[in-house]
């Protein structure tokens, strides 16, 4: 299998945790649903109607993704502005018309990503811009305050076979790949699991989510899992979707 290997990194990231409202948290890591997002950008497929969500989805893409810097969270105040209605009227002060919001976001998230596309034209135009620092839009991690700046590494082929015993896998591991007794937890590591959506229809309706595993400062994760990828240099990866 043809891999695109890229990094992706920014100053600020935030990708709100489904079930947060009035404060918002943000996930670790970029959930497959964002990173469809992502690459719709960089290859500039429609955001109306989210008729990206048709090429870009569960089922044409194939994503995984490597923590490089340790995870840091702040928090920050949102300042809101009231635009229904005639609620916001500029250069008056009314009531309501601003709301500041405590919202956590990722500090210097820097990450790794593994993607696959099955639609072979629209993966190449996907290798062609990268590799040559472009995108169509502007690429942000999760929110358009935060940009991000992407960086061409390699494209690399990746066979699939199932481990029989422990590897360190570099990428973030779904806990539903994981064998019995197959997690070897480490002195000296932080393991954190997060549940993400990995699919999502054009009408943004997600249809699956998946607890995912990951190991907070980046170092890889010593397991056994069902569907596990390699390439020549014996790196081993595991996909979210």
């Amino acid at each position: 299998m043809k891999v695109l290997v890229f990094d992706i990194w920014a100053d600020y990231g935030h990708f709100r945790k489904y079930f947060t409202t009035s404060s918002p948290l943000t996930y670790s890591i970029i959930p497959p649903t964002a990173m469809y997002g992502i690459l719709g950008a960089i290859l500039g497929l429609a955001k109306e109607d989210n008729q990206y969500l048709q090429k870009l989805n569960g089922n044409t893409v194939k994503y995984g993704l490597q923590i490089v810097k340790p995870i840091k969270k702040v928090r920050l105040g949102m300042n809101y502005i009231n635009t229904k209605g005639k609620v916001w009227i500029p250069k008056q002060r009314r009531e309501g018309a601003r709301t500041q919001i405590r919202t956590e976001f990722l500090k210097d998230p820097y990450y790794r990503c593994y993607i696959h596309l099955t639609d072979d034209e629209l993966f190449d135009h996907l290798i062609h811009y990268v590799n040559e620092h472009k995108s169509v839009y502007s690429i942000s991690l999760g929110l358009s305050e935060c940009l991000a700046n992407i960086h061409y590494v390699k494209v690399d082929q990746y066979k699939q076979y199932s481990l029989q015993e422990h590897a360190n896998i570099l990428t973030v591991i779904p806990s539903s790949s994981v064998k019995e007794n197959g997690l070897s937890i480490e002195e000296g590591k932080t393991y954190m699991k997060e549940r993400v959506a990995t699919s999502m229809d054009p009408q943004r309706i997600v249809s699956n989510y998946e607890e995912v595993i990951f190991e907070t400062n980046g170092q890889p994760i010593l397991a056994t899992v069902d569907q596990c990828y390699r390439n020549e240099n014996n790196e081993h990866i595991v996909f979210m979707n």
